[in-house]
């Protein structure tokens, strides 16, 4: 669970308090959806006995075909990492607030 700190220098309004909780919000469900990615890019990576990082070059490179299975690792791999970046640009911003 998402946890909160303030102090008595950066109490925030009600309408910012909003804002914050509603973000908060947004982030632990793109959170869950990280989660669900790696738990399934796991699944990928004992089966095929390789790093989704490793897989995922190799794939770009045309070495590992164009069977279904890479397909999906492939189009999950690369939602993962497009939601890792959108997570981590979303936590800069609250940061730097």
């Amino acid at each position: 669970m998402a946890k909160i700190e303030f102090t008595k220098g950066n109490i925030p309004t009600r309408d910012e308090l909003s804002r914050i909780i509603a973000e908060m919000k947004i982030k632990s469900h793109a959170v869950d959806d990280l989660l669900s990615l790696s738990q399934q890019l796991s699944e990928f990576e004992r089966q095929y006995g390789m790093s989704s990082a490793v897989f995922f070059e190799k794939y770009s490179r045309g070495e590992m075909g164009d069977a279904m299975p890479f397909i999906k690792w492939a189009g999950r791999y690369q939602l993962y990492l497009d939601l890792k970046i959108k997570i981590e640009k979303s936590l800069e911003r609250v940061i730097a607030a």
